[in-house]
């Protein structure tokens, strides 16, 4: 399906663009689409596999840096909710430096951590090359998430004076001016879906924890609860989380599924405090998947019609089941109802969209490559090699544009409709990928084709291709 699926504007086309244009900036995930693209054709599923390995590694090299922290039975719990979330696994899947960003911060502090509770080279280097790829990769929420939760830890925990010995914060300070004088790290966060955007980042995390949202909560109040007593582990939790908030950083998914781990790991004990704030949530989740899903049921059946109803349906229908066995496990108590329904749940979602519900949006919002096909079919004999489009700042970086650049090397991104009537207006053959909208003014702007499809936002759009014929 990576390979099926046209790119996604923002982030993902913008580094394609950048990609093509020979442009790629020093950033490791910028680097590798950059050595993978070459100067095209775009090899959607090769630019994207990189992201999908990360996020494995990572799950891998987490296991084996926390293990002897928070034991065996817990991890596992940790890393399967992991790949059940709703948010990594489909993030994993794009061509950006999101899961690079959550998989370097998260190691790291892992390894802060691990350090601090057994101090040795091993850990200190393991640390150092952590907090050098996460500063490389998203300079200032790196930064922040890790300066700032080690700085808590120094005065709160019991051996926080160990990080002393470490330093994470003259060596985040030491990696990011060498980094940043170098050329080698950007402070810009163009080619990150979510960055600093906070609105975009509580919808997703939250999306994300939503199968297993009862055991968060009940892993939140925890926290709470003995943070007041000054419990170790509470002060783990709570410095970490408090500063991935602070920082928009994407290792607060790791957290909090290390957090709903170890209540899902303990609600079988008879002593088990948090039934109902476990039991409310899961029935919270219940109800607004049915509302929700509902609402895509009848979404789809009215734009794809009777297959966007089945499509809906299989991916839809079999969450919302498998969800309600899970709140049968909670209530049985059964513990592989419990299991089984949250996280095949997440998963069979995640691949049911892909597999049923994406290609029939691709057949919306797949038009950019359409629009620029059928005009490489038009001027095929013509030798034209220039072409223009519109983007105004404020709007998702077009996917129409990595495209159009793939096609037409001479591609340039108009700003303003000044830039565009001049460029009307000059001598020389061109082609013009517009919204209906800029075309009006120009002068015998006659559509050589029209398509219509959806926007990244899923909005209504109608694209038209002019061919200019220049003296």
């Amino acid at each position: 399906m990576n390979d099926f699926t046209s790119l996604w504007g923002g982030a993902e086309s913008w580094l394609a663009w950048r990609s093509l244009s020979g442009e790629s900036g020093l950033a490791p995930h910028e680097l590798f689409m950059g050595w993978i693209m070459g100067e095209g054709p775009i090899p959607h599923f090769w630019i994207r596999l990189p992201g999908v390995v990360i996020f494995i590694l990572s799950l891998a090299l987490y296991w084996g840096i926390t293990q002897r922290l928070f034991g065996a039975e817990v991890l596992r719990s940790t890393l399967l909710i992991l790949s059940a979330s709703l948010l990594l696994p489909n993030l994993a899947k794009l061509a950006t430096g999101d899961i690079w960003a959550m998989a370097s911060q998260w190691l790291a502090y892992a390894l802060l951590i691990r350090y601090m509770k057994q101090p040795s080279l091993l850990w200190r280097a393991a640390f150092y090359l952590a907090l050098l790829c996460a500063v490389w990769v998203q300079p200032i929420n790196a930064l922040i998430f890790l300066m700032g939760s080690s700085a808590l830890l120094y005065f709160l925990h019991p051996q926080g004076k160990r990080l002393w010995g470490l330093n994470p914060w003259l060596a985040g300070v030491l990696a990011f001016t060498g980094l940043y004088f170098s050329g080698m790290a950007s402070l810009g966060q163009e080619s990150f879906l979510v960055g600093f955007r906070t609105g975009r980042f509580l919808l997703w995390n939250l999306i994300g924890i939503l199968p297993f949202l009862g055991f968060v909560l009940a892993g939140l109040w925890e926290t709470a609860q003995r943070l007041g007593r000054r419990e170790e582990l509470a002060i783990l939790n709570a410095a970490a989380l408090i500063f991935a908030f602070v920082a928009h950083s994407l290792a607060l998914q790791g957290l909090l599924a290390l957090l709903a781990g170890r209540q899902l790991k303990n609600y079988f004990d008879p002593n088990y405090p948090h039934e109902p704030v476990v039991k409310a949530g899961a029935l919270l989740h219940l109800v607004a998947a049915f509302c929700v899903l509902t609402l895509l049921m009848m979404g789809s059946f009215f734009q794809f019609r009777a297959l966007g109803f089945r499509a809906a349906l299989a991916a839809g229908g079999i969450y919302w089941m498998l969800s309600f066995i899970a709140v049968i496990g909670l209530f049985g108590p059964n513990r592989r109802y419990l299991y089984g329904g949250i996280l095949l749940g997440g998963l069979l979602l995640t691949t049911l969209f892909w597999l049923q519900l994406n290609p029939l949006v691709e057949q919306m919002r797949g038009w950019p490559r359409a629009l620029v096909e059928k005009s490489r079919q038009r001027t095929a004999m013509e030798g034209i090699n220039q072409a223009f489009l519109v983007y105004r700042n404020g709007m998702p970086f077009p996917s129409l544009a990595p495209y159009s650049r793939e096609a037409y090397p001479a591609t340039r991104i108009l700003k303003s409709s000044a830039e565009l009537q001049g460029q009307w207006n000059a001598p020389g053959n061109a082609v013009f990928f517009l919204e209906r909208s800029d075309t009006e003014g120009l002068n015998n702007a006659i559509p050589a084709d029209t398509l219509r499809g959806w926007d990244n936002r899923l909005r209504n759009v109608e694209y038209v291709l002019l061919i200019k014929d220049g003296l």
